[in-house]
């Protein structure tokens, strides 16, 4: 697993809930107390291991594996625009180790590189927002 912070839905009641992962379906909350020997922690928490995904912070925008991202683009180059408005989704890219942005019209990916952050919002996720996930491919 790679380190930082992860989200997952809880197998109990069906809450997100924020922590570090431990294995595939346990997040573990905030710790409290911390030394050598030992470490206490707020929760220890069951998940589902599918609704698990790290977040990333890119230039300031917050999100997470699987997370529908709003993208409205405003190129101005003239020869137009090779990535139009529209939905994307962030998913991890094993060939470039990093996450990239999948449309929903196209099914291309783009590096994130590729859009101003400015114009990036992050609008729900794909496990509870399904009528967000209508694709439409050209």
């Amino acid at each position: 697993m790679k380190e930082g912070k992860y989200r997952g839905k809880r197998k109990d009641n069906g809450e997100w809930v924020v922590g570090y992962l431990i294995g595939t379906d346990v997040i573990v909350g905030d710790i409290v107390d911390w030394d050598d020997e030992y470490f206490c922690t707020e929760f220890w928490l069951k998940v589902d291991p599918e609704t698990v995904g790290q977040y990333c912070n890119y230039y300031g925008l917050e999100f997470c594996d699987k997370d529908i991202i709003s993208i409205a683009c405003d190129c101005d180059s003239e020869y137009g625009c090779s990535h139009p408005d529209g939905k994307y989704l962030a998913v991890w890219d094993e060939e470039t180790a990093g996450y990239v942005l999948e449309s929903m019209r196209s099914g291309r990916k783009y590096s994130l590189d590729t859009f101003g952050v400015e114009n990036m919002h992050v609008i729900g996720n794909g496990f509870e927002d399904s009528d967000l996930l209508e694709v439409t491919h050209e």
